[in-house]
């Protein structure tokens, strides 16, 4: 190949690398929120639950997620961690919902416990962020969202 050529062909991948990036660069992030929440397993000192979160894609392409990575505060604290190595497509202009694995220390579950029974609020506000791992180039995706999960209560008997 001549050196013509070679600068050519690197100029090219140059531009073609860029573009790529751009796609991701040019997307709105994706929106979460909590649908449901199953405890499965509770010892001691660690807790795990089973999330799904809902995912909605508010982009005209689809968006390839192939795991992701979060924290979740209540009430402002930090509850829990968890990730998902679950892979799915979400259509354009739509939502999909991911299984995911959360885990609280005993620390974090016991100061949740204690403030409910001190505020008795039937209202939990929630925060979850982290990252959504997309494409096969590892592209991360970040998300921050919030929400609120009423805590059905029992009339009290009188």
């Amino acid at each position: 190949m001549n050196k013509a050529h070679s600068r050519w062909c690197l100029i090219a991948l140059i531009f073609l690398m860029l573009g790529c990036a751009g796609l991701y660069q040019s997307m709105e992030r994706p929106r979460i929120n909590i649908a449901n929440v199953m405890p499965r397993e509770i010892k001691l000192f660690e807790q795990v639950f089973d999330l799904e979160l809902r995912i909605q894609n508010p982009n005209d392409t689809p968006l390839e997620v192939n795991g992701l990575a979060f924290d979740l505060d209540l009430n402002d604290k930090r509850f829990a961690t968890g990730v998902s190595n679950q892979s799915l497509v979400i259509d354009r202009l739509s939502s999909g919902v991911i299984h995911v694995e959360a885990i609280t220390t005993l620390v974090g579950f016991l100061r949740q416990v204690a403030e409910y029974q001190q505020t008795q609020n039937p209202r939990l506000t929630y925060r979850i962020k982290g990252s959504i791992y997309s494409g096969s180039a590892g592209t991360k995706l970040h998300f921050d969202d919030s929400g609120e999960i009423k805590i059905p209560i029992e009339p009290t008997k009188q």
